[in-house]
């Protein structure tokens, strides 16, 4: 009954589905972790516990995040006096090192792609699109403004709506797509990660559909000189920080600064 409240009071307070549903998934898991002693009933020992499990770093934090919340909320009730969540260590998460798709391998799998296929991975791996923006795309999302293509994303991370050039090539591949019901594709996010993954592999490469993400900052931050305030800019980024990991894939531009350096 608490976990339905809570997810109530969250769809109230304008969560948003995807939320929602992750925070159902946690605190469900988090109730069978806990049987049989009620999930207000849970001691930070029994919390850390739950967290310590087997999880990617990324995991563990998020799962963090949900379980503060849910107890914050439970203590706003009065369902518990003290939240169990409060004193969880921070999850340190090591820093992500980029993983763009080679070129080669890029070109092999757009070469053999059906049209739709195609169109994604264009939308990935050009215009640095998350599964969830691929998904969420339908063709009122292609705009022409002073000449210029742009796509528009509906929901991006954290229910963002930005723009993002489109390139020539996925203009074109979206014109030749069939519609139908005012549609290019009606499926889920999780659909889209699966099947560029499956597809990828099926081809010989070795890479995922958010590798394609990463291949198009690598891209852009090459292309544009090394600005990295741009490509933040095109990956949506909320923080230019995030985008300086791209730098790393770039050994030749420190040396290549040394190199300038002369002495009178």
């Amino acid at each position: 009954m608490l976990i339905a409240a809570h997810l109530d009071h969250l769809t109230l307070a304008g969560y948003r589905p995807r939320t929602i549903a992750e925070r159902r998934k946690i605190l469900r898991h988090l109730a069978r972790f806990l049987a049989p002693v009620p999930i207000e009933q849970a001691t930070r020992h029994q919390l850390q516990a739950f967290l310590a499990r087997p999880l990617a770093p990324e995991s563990r934090r998020a799962y963090r995040g949900h379980l503060t919340g849910f107890y914050e909320w439970l203590c706003a009730e009065g369902a518990v006096a003290v939240s169990p969540a409060e004193g969880l260590p921070t999850i340190r998460v090591p820093r992500a090192v980029p993983r763009p798709v080679p070129e080669a391998d890029v070109t092999l799998a757009l070469r053999l792609a059906p049209p739709r296929m195609h169109a994604w991975l264009l939308l990935m791996a050009l215009a640095g699109l998350r599964a969830c923006e691929v998904s969420g795309l339908r063709p009122e999302d292609l705009l022409v403004l002073d000449g210029n293509a742009l796509l528009f994303v509906r929901e991006g991370k954290g229910g963002a709506q930005s723009t993002v050039p489109a390139h020539t090539l996925i203009v074109d591949a979206l014109a030749h797509l069939p519609q139908s019901g005012g549609r290019w594709w009606t499926c889920s996010a999780s659909q889209v990660s699966r099947e560029v993954s499956l597809y990828l592999t099926s081809v010989g490469v070795r890479a995922t559909g958010h590798q394609l993400r990463h291949s198009a900052a690598t891209s852009w931050y090459r292309a544009s000189g090394h600005d990295l305030l741009t490509t933040s800019r095109l990956m949506r980024h909320q923080s230019v920080a995030t985008t300086t990991i791209y730098a790393q894939l770039d050994p030749t531009r420190p040396a290549e600064v040394v190199r300038r350096v002369t002495l009178a």
